[in-house]
């Protein structure tokens, strides 16, 4: 039998409650509708899928059992607005994606719609682990941007839960943006009374910083608000990428797990 636990990390006390589906969950949010950061199961991995033409090294690797939050929570939750981020990179050619295949926590088996910008990279800013650490560049123009993709559902690859997005226009990006790295930037556009999406992550990285997130309306009350733009006010976003802002900076380095073709 599957074995669901869902919590948030490094989250303060004030923020924490309890979340229906598992009892003692950290989660945030007002008593009639609350969320949850990070979803963490005990299933062991499922097989992963092959995509003999993935573009840009993406593959699917070992899922690390967690999903972490990248949803609209629609009108029932508008304060759910959170967002991942993966680096991806193209050595030695232009990028040409119409396809995104990515792995989500196993909580949810239908199809979904999703928003997807991809952004520049930008290394201005220092982390808590990474000197001018690259990261999303969200305070310039987007390189492509797309709003309620369709995403087919199946029972595949290593979470088995997997969502196919086949893009209404091709992303392109030219050879020498693509080989800096780029940013695909998920948000599955999922009211919250179907429930949350969480983007599964893999473990390790295939190469160190791939990983961004944020919490634009601060539900969780980490202050994690954009990805890089400079900070103002609450925001340290990009002071943080997704395992300072979620799991405290350990050693470990969690990546999102996606395949571009």
């Amino acid at each position: 039998m599957r074995k669901h636990t869902i919590f948030a990390a490094s989250i303060s006390a004030a923020a924490l409650s309890v979340y229906g589906l598992s009892a003692g969950a950290a989660t945030a949010g007002s008593p009639a509708v609350t969320a949850v950061a990070v979803a963490h199961s005990s299933t062991i991995s499922g097989t992963p899928t092959v995509f003999p033409k993935a573009k840009c090294g993406t593959r699917e690797g070992t899922w690390t059992n967690d999903g972490i939050t990248a949803q609209n929570g629609g009108a029932t939750n508008p304060s759910l607005q959170t967002w991942g981020a993966k680096r991806v990179w193209c050595h030695g050619r232009a990028l040409n994606v119409s396809q995104v295949v990515l792995d989500g926590y196993p909580n949810q088996a239908i199809n979904i719609k999703f928003n997807i910008v991809v952004y520049r990279t930008v290394k201005t800013f220092n982390t808590l682990r990474y000197t001018k650490d690259p990261q999303p560049n969200d305070a310039k123009p987007v390189l492509c941007s797309y709003t309620d993709e369709a995403g087919t559902f199946a029972a595949a690859g290593v979470t088995g839960a997997q969502w196919t997005i086949n893009l209404s226009t091709p992303c392109k990006v030219k050879k020498v943006m693509a080989k800096r790295g780029v940013w695909f930037a998920i948000q599955a556009d999922l009211d919250q009374s179907a429930g949350q999406w969480f983007w599964a992550t893999q473990t390790t990285a295939d190469q160190l910083n791939e990983a961004d997130w944020n919490d634009t309306q601060n539900l969780f009350g980490l202050g994690c608000i954009s990805f890089a733009k400079p900070p103002a006010g609450s925001d340290i976003g990009a002071n943080r990428d997704m395992q300072d802002c979620l799991f405290g900076g350990d050693v470990g380095e969690k990546d999102f797990i996606m395949v571009l073709n």
